[in-house]
């Protein structure tokens, strides 16, 4: 079973089994002909419109011919939704509809052999071989490459296929091994690892990487440049004496790598043009983002006009990267991007970046408002964490203010979220398409705390669009 992309046609002539969330605002929408003949389409709540649905209207009209007129059409999503898909095919003569109203979140399954479409509410897996995810350690250490064997020995999922010293041993031991994710150092005789990354594994075979690195002030750029070029993550280089402390991390880290939309990643077309729409600047963006995330914030800033309203991000981060992170943004930006320190005015033209390691909240003074970083507990288990600063905001709430959750693991900043919408702030989620991990948006969704599921190319716009909507429009759900 292969879940369905959105936008590509799916027809009984290629058979096989699909599966699909729709999310509020989706669609799925399909044509059912006189002889078996079928064809189905997922569309996103972004793509409605009058293109893509002169796209399908003539795709499926090539493919059934006359008898196109005598199909019945089959629309399952939400009532706003199967109304605009419905009365664009009515008035191209489409009268056999059976429209599905469906609210929330729903799972559907198609079946072009069989002529079938099922829906439920329940979450619909694919039929998956349980097989061991093969690692490939680079490491010209034999010390490193000891121990990150032995914490990949500690879970019956992993099966290290093979150890490189080399950088000129990698390539052919991809080719002999086929591993699903590597762990690749930084430094090594005859070339480094982000020069390895950028020239043989990313271009060539997109395996899912996790960069190992000590996370020192020198290596942040080198790890950042890697995280542009395919990297998944990075994991601290681990000692033997803190094996025990370190495993667990490092297991989920390179899991999530080895499942992640890495290749998705390595093929999306970086935006290189502006959004064309102006910001209202008096407003407030709020953003966090964990796996995956540095690359859709850089993507997102790259995007927004000139003059921005003021911006506050958390992305998961070490501490010594977080100024990396924040230099690197700020030479590519028209605006200020900066890693935030203590009393930093938040204003309009200015990013600011929660420095890694401590929490970041907003505060009120004198009618202005301010960033305070402080040494408060991980929430999540994260500092800084999404849900901490999102929740500082709901307290002294910005006169306009637009939420948004990227790419990442686990669940922070869902909850945060939630209380924002309750109180009138726009949410955006990254959707499922474009992100690396599918964690921390998928629960702002579920939990109903996104107004809008956005593909990352869309989101600077989105948010360009929201900061001059003032009028709280009615929730679509």
């Amino acid at each position: 079973m292969k879940r369905l992309k959105a936008l590509q046609p799916q027809t009984n002539k290629e058979g096989g089994e699909f599966f699909l969330t729709l999310y509020p605002g989706d669609c799925f929408v399909s044509f059912h002909g006189l002889n078996a003949d079928n064809v189905g389409y997922l569309v996103k709540r972004s793509d409605l419109n009058e293109k893509t649905f002169l796209d399908i209207f003539k795709f499926a009209h090539n493919y059934f011919g006359d008898s196109f007129f005598k199909s019945e059409m089959k629309i399952i999503g939400i009532k706003q939704s199967i109304s605009l898909l419905g009365d664009y095919f009515l008035e191209k003569k489409i009268i056999n509809q059976k429209q599905i109203e469906k609210n929330g979140q729903v799972e559907v399954l198609f079946l072009p052999s069989s002529n079938k479409v099922r829906v439920s509410i329940e979450p619909i897996e694919p039929t998956v071989i349980k097989t061991k995810i093969k690692v490939l350690i680079v490491d010209d250490s034999k010390t490193i490459r000891t121990i990150l064997s032995r914490i990949f020995e500690t879970d019956s999922q992993f099966e290290v296929c093979a150890m490189a010293e080399k950088p000129s041993q990698v390539e052919s031991l991809i080719l002999q091994h086929k591993p699903d994710v590597i762990t690749l150092d930084i430094h090594m005789p005859e070339m480094d690892g982000v020069t390895l990354l950028k020239t043989i594994i990313s271009p060539k075979y997109q395996v899912p990487t996790v960069m190992i690195s000590s996370i020192s002030m020198a290596e942040g750029p080198m790890v950042l440049d890697a995280l542009e070029n395919g990297a998944v993550d990075y994991i601290q280089k681990p000692e033997l004496s803190e094996i025990e402390k370190v495993t667990p991390m490092i297991i989920e880290k390179v899991r999530i790598a080895a499942l992640s939309n890495t290749r998705k990643k390595l093929k999306y077309e970086r935006i290189a043009v502006q959004t064309k729409e102006l910001c209202n600047k008096d407003s407030l963006i709020v953003l966090g983002s964990s796996t995956g995330g540095t690359e859709a914030i850089r993507d997102i800033l790259t995007a927004l006009p000139n003059e921005i309203p003021p911006m506050l991000i958390v992305q998961h981060i070490p501490a010594v990267f977080s100024l990396a992170f924040a230099k690197r943004m700020n030479d590519l930006c028209p605006f200020e991007v900066k890693e935030a320190e203590a009393g930093d005015e938040i204003r309009a033209n200015r990013v600011l970046v929660a420095p890694g390691g401590q929490q970041m909240k907003v505060v009120a003074r004198g009618g202005k408002h301010y960033v305070e970083i402080n040494d408060d507990a991980p929430v999540n288990r994260f500092k800084p964490s999404v849900d901490y600063m999102f929740l500082s905001v709901s307290k002294i709430l910005y006169t306009h203010t637009i939420a948004v959750i990227l790419t990442g693991m686990g669940k922070d900043g869902a909850k945060g979220m939630l209380e924002l919408k309750k109180l009138g702030v726009r949410t955006i989620a990254q959707d499922e398409e474009s992100s690396v991990v599918f964690g921390m948006p998928k629960e702002a969704i579920n939990i109903g705390a996104a107004e809008y599921v956005e593909p990352l190319s869309r989101i600077a716009e989105k948010i360009a669009l929201l900061t001059n909507d003032r009028k709280r429009k009615k929730e679509v759900s």
